[in-house]
């Protein structure tokens, strides 16, 4: 039965990734979820109705992280941290982690770690969910059989009504507001459009580019090519108002105002959060110019990251993975989506 630690289970990710540990592991783990506040820690364990256990973590202090961590298998990160002293006190222990962040700057810093997972031969999972995450597996999946790729293009289709919570949506954002190398100048993220084909869409939607941390990773670990990561909402209204905000400047004010943004953004349980992925990848096949699509429709982004997290954890729970890696390196498309085991994540594959 394996042990396993989920640091930031409090959150809305958290604890979406603490009941698909338990769906997927079939019950069969030994599940404590960790807060710095006691109350709070000990609600949300009774809540799962499950034998989960509590324990108080400090997550700055690198000495209690390491007592709380001891012999447990496996530690699962939904929380932002500025410095990696989780994934450094797994390292150190021999114990595999597996990480959320979006972020290519954190990223980094894991990686500076790398030596000492390999040294320790132990494994260290990093960008794990939907976007980026899964997204990665649909390119490794869609660049099978080409000869040349000439151009990749990734597009996330969100929903207004995503149960993304205030971090959640302060995270988009500020991928939203990051500049965009192309040809050697700097282009303002989110200004850029084209259209492209969303599974369960009669026509293609708007969506427009941005920079994302995934892209530097494909490119260094899994394929040279250029890539586009793109991304807009399932309604035009806001898609507009988030491109004003970015255009006057207000996006890097959001982080300031949590508590306004969390009033003015409320998920309703009751109505669709949908979200759609489609990988686009261009280059020969035989002799052919083609283009390959790969879409993907799920009944929600924030849920997918939880279940692709969790199921990260028993992949590589199973096996000898050594090395900050990420999630391609380790499994692909088919294997995730058979131990995610869930019917209403559906995939279409098609060429022109």
């Amino acid at each position: 039965m394996k042990k396993i630690i989920v640091v930031g289970a409090s959150g809305v990710l958290g604890r979406l990734v603490c009941l698909e540990l338990l769906r997927i592991f079939e019950n069969n783990l030994h599940l404590i979820v960790t807060d710095y506040k006691i109350n709070r820690g000990k609600e949300l364990a009774n809540s799962f109705k499950k034998e989960v256990a509590f324990e108080l973590l400090d997550v700055m202090d690198e000495d209690h992280i390491k007592s709380v961590i001891k012999n447990v298998d496996i530690v699962v990160v939904a929380l932002k941290q500025k410095l990696p002293r989780i994934q450094q006190a797994c390292m150190q222990n021999g114990i595999l982690c597996i990480d959320v962040t979006p972020f290519y700057d954190f990223v980094q810093k894991v990686n500076e770690l790398h030596p000492i997972a390999e040294k320790n031969n132990v494994g260290s999972v990093i960008m794990s969910g939907f976007f980026p995450g899964l997204s990665a597996l649909l390119i490794k999946k869609a660049i099978t059989n080409f000869q040349e790729v000439n151009e990749i293009n990734v597009a996330l289709l969100q929903s207004t009504n995503a149960r993304a919570g205030v971090i959640g949506i302060v995270d988009m954002l500020e991928i939203i507001s990051q500049p965009i190398l192309v040809e050697n100048k700097n282009l303002s993220g989110f200004t850029k459009k084209r259209n492209m084909y969303f599974l369960n869409h009669s026509t293609k939607q708007e969506i427009r580019l941005i920079e994302h941390s995934e892209k530097t990773l494909i490119e260094e670990k899994l394929i040279p090519a250029p890539i586009n990561y793109w991304t807009s909402w399932n309604s035009r209204s806001f898609t507009k108002i988030v491109s004003l905000f970015r255009k006057i400047g207000l996006l890097k004010y959001v982080n300031r105002h949590r508590d306004l943004l969390s009033k003015v953004v409320k998920h309703n349980p009751e109505k669709d959060e949908r979200a759609f992925l489609t990988v686009e990848v261009k280059g020969i096949k035989g002799k052919n110019e083609v283009v390959k699509v790969l879409a993907l429709s799920t009944f929600s982004d924030y849920h997918t990251t939880a279940m692709v997290t969790a199921s990260l954890a028993k992949i590589a729970g199973r096996n000898e993975v050594k090395g900050v890696v990420c999630p391609f390196e380790i499994t692909d498309l088919d294997e995730i989506l058979s131990v995610m085991n869930c019917s209403d994540v559906q995939i279409k594959e098609f060429e022109l």
